[in-house]
């Protein structure tokens, strides 16, 4: 893999979290210091010699924040001077020189904005991809965010009886890798793509990506194939049937049929299935996969594993604030991203510490 940040070796095994470590010890290692550099050298100027706390330690504020779901003003007031060490912030003559609720909620919402906190959400994905190696199967799928009930941005869906926005997911295992954010009525395959080429960008080394039912269609088969390099494995609908133009045989008379653009029928399947979707037939390609489904007897038995995105949406949910109560209809976006951040980088640092279970944080406070 590619990445665009290095990073050291494992350090300081602690195995598990012992039931009520303070979040702040957890943070006290020198893992995040590379991403930190990365966001430095690239979200401020070179050469200033303005005093700027460093990035290391907003960043470790972030998800103190984020975990114990509290304001700005509260996470700056409640921090002690046993927190304070922990996280590294410099001591001066009058105690630790700590940033003040307003540098912090400057630092997320003007220095970096939507644009700098996905940037992020890309550097730890590449971290999580890089101390994952054991994990080759990707899960893709939505869950809601639950607004106010008075809310009148939120759109009600009708499934969930709740006014809502919606996260779409890439999941690594148990690991989330990227996700994009969406209004709560917009159909789920909609973001597929865009939410494909994000994960695209992590260069992820997958065999499989399972999906649910909804996102049952031609070209999704395809897109996830082509854009993935993995076999797409989607729920199939009632009634599903063979498709002809699926076939091998078929494939390859459409290659011949477009040989003066380029086409080889003497060119390996995978070969020929790149050309076909790059020339229009985006949904031939994927007639060929849903077909190899169709005829896969261990194909119901691969999808069971799928049950593991609902198991890890709820992790979220109650390890951070994934819900859209309280928050500016401007602002959605960038807090439900900040949130979606903040339990990748807890993971992360339990995944570098050689956590035996790094998703279990319930014995944090």
């Amino acid at each position: 893999m590619d990445s665009s940040i290095e990073f050291s070796e494992k350090a300081g095994r602690i195995k598990e979290i012992e039931q009520g470590t303070s979040i702040s010890e957890f943070l006290s290692s020198s893992y995040l210091h590379t991403i930190a550099q990365t966001i430095e050298r690239e979200y401020y100027p070179t050469g200033s010699t303005r005093f700027r706390y460093p990035v290391h330690l907003l960043l470790k504020l972030l998800i103190i924040k984020c975990f114990r779901k509290q304001s700005y003003a509260r996470t700056i007031h409640l921090l002690t001077d046993e927190d304070c060490f922990h996280l590294g912030a410099e001591l001066g003559q009058d105690g630790y020189i700590i940033p003040n609720s307003a540098t912090l909620h400057y630092f997320v919402k003007y220095r970096l904005g939507v644009k700098g906190i996905k940037r992020l959400m890309h550097l730890v994905g590449e971290a999580i991809l890089l101390w994952a190696q054991n994990e080759m199967v990707g899960i893709i799928d939505s869950t809601p965010i639950e607004a106010s009930r008075y809310d009148k941005y939120a759109p009600f869906h009708p499934h969930y009886s709740v006014k809502m926005d919606k996260a779409h997911i890439f999941h690594l295992g148990p690991y989330p890798l990227a996700m994009v954010y969406s209004y709560g009525t917009d159909a789920d395959p909609s973001h597929l793509l865009p939410l494909l080429k994000r994960v695209k960008t992590l260069n992820p080394q997958l065999t499989n990506v399972l999906l649910d039912a909804g996102y049952d269609s031609f070209e999704a088969h395809a897109q996830v194939w082509y854009h993935l390099n993995a076999r797409p494995c989607i729920d199939i609908r009632e009634g599903a049937v063979l498709q002809n133009e699926g076939n091998v045989e078929r494939i390859r008379h459409w290659v011949n049929k477009l040989w003066r653009a380029g086409g080889d029928i003497h060119a390996p399947l995978a070969q020929q299935l790149r050309f076909l979707f790059q020339n229009g037939r985006v949904e031939q390609v994927g007639m060929h996969f849903r077909n190899k489904n169709l005829l896969d007897p261990e194909f119901s038995a691969l999808m069971r594993s799928r049950g593991e995105c609902e198991r890890v949406h709820g992790r979220i949910k109650a390890s951070v604030t994934f819900h859209l109560r309280r928050i500016q209809h401007e602002s959605r976006e960038l807090y439900m991203i900040l949130n979606f951040v903040a339990y990748q980088l807890l993971l992360l640092i339990g995944l570098r510490a050689g956590v035996k279970s790094p998703t279990h944080l319930s014995g944090l406070f």
